[in-house]
């Protein structure tokens, strides 16, 4: 559900506006708002503040992975700055790091090409370079070249040559012609040596690699001793940010003197804005929001609910007057995955790690990263809802569990049911259900399309919407009566008359009562016009909407029939006798496939929700997120 939301506005002097800021920072509830003529240029200061902020992040990120663990763990000082060490010295520290990941950019492709050279030089040995040099001014010039020994022995004897190092496939050695009389053409591969010497390459390895262990040294020892340090000057930094992006929100008024504020705070927070106003020199109003009013939102949900609320922000918030989405796509999410997984093995698998997340033990495993950190609970949640999905269609790490059922059993006949057809049809069982939940999660979407329409236009406005609702709605109900046997023949005939008679008229004739009452006559031809249209076009996306939920029932099918596959692949090898194979084909096989499933599951769900229950249910994500100005706290770099 959305939070409800006052309006404040203040009026402060001037010379106290720092402070105020300050204090109202502290208080961490006030989401500050535009106001007034915003063309000010943003300041340098600002520039500047957020230059430091994207320059510590970025350190901070290295010092993270060098340190190998989240900067939430790590101890701050209580009011933002460390006693070790103060922020400019943080600073220094910050500029330091940087210093040494340049001069370790710069390090790394001198010594890569100097270990390229020492690969060339290293079968020549040491060259002795006045040996060579009494040569040259003797006239003579030397070529070094490669030959397989079989060419060398049948093709080189005759030449001026010296071998100078030999191995399993080939010879290297020297030519020699005298300058301007070059010799015919030789078969062998010729080279040019780097202008050093092997020794010379390798004292230059070394000192690189000394300079370089020294960089990473201090660079490590600085991650270790003071990250905390770092970590507050981030957090004090981003206050400033904070601080100074508030300020460019205000306007001046009576001659610069007073600074006027509007803001936003939720109703639960209210007496700790009274409490605080009452402490401070300002002229300070509440008020209740208009239709005018650009809210901010802030999603409040229960314990399930708020696991999901991280999916309904990568799509937007809901406005001031919308509903939160939150309470349908959470468990609806949740079902969708699980069937897109289908298999309890793979939910057991799901289910430690969100159990190691939870309990901090899944952060060192490189798989995913930091991508699931923090989300612990929303991955129990589907480890724990796909084992029981699994365990109701029957499969486990790709086995059939009706394999090991006992025949006769009331557990045997269920997996048959569930792995049969549909009563009555010639569908599967799996694959009709799918479309069934669809069919529930469309109906929800378009009741709370109505009711949200009828909330904000009115129930005359929305006529034509209701109607849909009852004849869509109210049809399958009264069919599903029906094949139950609820209904008979006679009363679900007369039902169906009445519901498509009192649809008829909403969707046909009401569709636009503004237009029926101000021109009865144009109304009567252009109303059932539009209906008409409305028509094909409800008709035509529900089909395709409808439709879309059958992925459900592929995915899970694909990702089962997978799992099986490499369950024969390794039942073959172990039949043939093949040692430790078969149990490789099943490690790598289903974690393979379980990675795969586990991004399908992901991405299919959120488009239903996205697509298919937003679109029916009229969402449209418009809404600005809810972000008071407090002290900044301890966040991931680049978040």
């Amino acid at each position: 559900m959305i939070d409800k939301m006052k309006k404040l506005t203040f009026l402060v002097y001037h010379r106290e506006y720092d402070s105020f800021l300050r204090d109202l920072q502290a208080l961490g509830v006030v989401h500050i708002q535009k106001s007034g003529d915003q063309t000010m240029a943003e300041p340098a200061t600002l520039r500047t503040l957020r230059q430091q902020l994207c320059d510590v992040r970025s350190v901070l990120s290295s010092l993270q992975q060098i340190a190998g663990v989240f900067l939430e763990d790590v101890p701050v000082g209580s009011a933002g700055v460390t006693e070790s060490i103060e922020a400019s010295q943080a600073m220094k520290l910050v500029r330091r790091v940087q210093e040494i990941e340049s001069s370790l950019v710069a390090l790394k492709p001198r010594m890569e090409q100097l270990q390229r050279d020492v690969e060339v030089l290293r079968p020549w040995g040491t060259i002795d370079r006045t040996l060579m040099k009494k040569l040259h001014d003797a006239g003579l010039r030397e070529h070094y070249r490669i030959a397989s020994a079989k060419r060398f022995e049948q093709k080189f004897p005759g030449y001026a040559s010296m071998v100078v190092n030999r191995d399993k496939r080939f010879v290297y050695f020297l030519t020699f012609d005298i300058e301007g009389q070059e010799s015919e053409h030789v078969a062998a591969q010729s080279l040019r040596l780097p202008d050093m010497s092997l020794d010379e390459a390798e004292r230059e390895i070394a000192s690189l690699s000394s300079q370089r262990d020294a960089l990473e040294f201090e660079r490590s020892k600085i991650a270790e001793d003071n990250i905390g340090d770092i970590i507050a000057l981030q957090q004090e930094i981003a206050s400033a940010v904070a601080r100074e992006e508030a300020t460019l929100k205000t306007q001046r008024a009576a001659l610069d003197t007073v600074v006027v504020m509007e803001g936003w705070f939720p109703v639960r927070e209210e007496k700790a804005i009274a409490a605080f106003l009452s402490k401070e020199q300002a002229y300070y109003e509440m008020r209740e929001p208009v239709a005018t009013d650009d809210v901010p939102i802030r999603l409040r949900n229960n314990r399930f609910n708020r696991m999901f609320e991280r999916l309904t922000r990568m799509y937007g918030f809901p406005c001031y007057n919308e509903w939160d989405p939150t309470p349908v796509v959470a468990p609806f999410f949740t079902l969708f995955f699980a069937i897109c997984m289908g298999d309890a093995g793979y939910g057991i698998i799901i289910t430690l790690y969100g159990l190691l997340e939870i309990m901090g033990k899944a952060r060192k495993t490189p798989i995913v990263g930091e991508m699931l950190h923090g989300c612990g609970d929303m991955v129990l949640t589907l480890g724990v809802a796909t084992t029981l999905v699994g365990l109701a269609l029957g499969t486990f790490f790709g086995l059939s569990i009706i394999d090991y059922v006992p025949a006769g059993t009331p557990l045997h006949h269920y997996y048959e049911v569930v792995g049969g057809k549909f009563p009555g049809t010639t569908y599967s069982f799996q694959m009709a259900s799918a479309i069934i939940i669809g069919v529930v999660h469309l109906c929800i979407a378009m009741m709370v399309k109505a009711i949200l329409y009828t909330k904000k236009n009115g129930l005359s406005a929305t006529l034509s919407t209701w109607a849909w609702n009852l004849l869509l709605i109210g049809g399958i109900i009264v069919g599903t009566l029906s094949m139950v046997g609820t209904l008979s023949p006679d009363t679900t005939r007369f039902v169906i008359i009445g519901i498509g008679a009192v649809s008829a008229v909403g969707i046909y004739l009401l569709n636009n009562v503004g237009r029926l009452k101000s021109s009865p006559l144009k109304a009567l031809l252009i109303n059932p016009l539009a209906g008409l249209y409305d028509t094909y076009n409800m008709a035509s996306g529900l089909l395709g909407d409808v439709l879309s939920y059958v992925r459900l029932y592929a995915l899970c099918l694909a990702g089962g029939a997978l799992g099986s596959a490499f369950n024969n692949i390794g039942n073959m090898m172990d039949e043939r006798g093949v040692v430790m194979l078969p149990w490789l084909i099943y490690l790598v096989g289903h974690t393979l496939n379980l990675l795969l499933s586990a991004i399908s599951a992901f991405v299919h769900p959120l488009r239903l929700n996205f697509v298919e229950y937003f679109k029916n249910s009229g969402y449209e994500g418009k809404g600005t997120g809810y972000e008071p100005l407090h002290n900044a706290e301890c966040v991931m770099p680049n978040t």
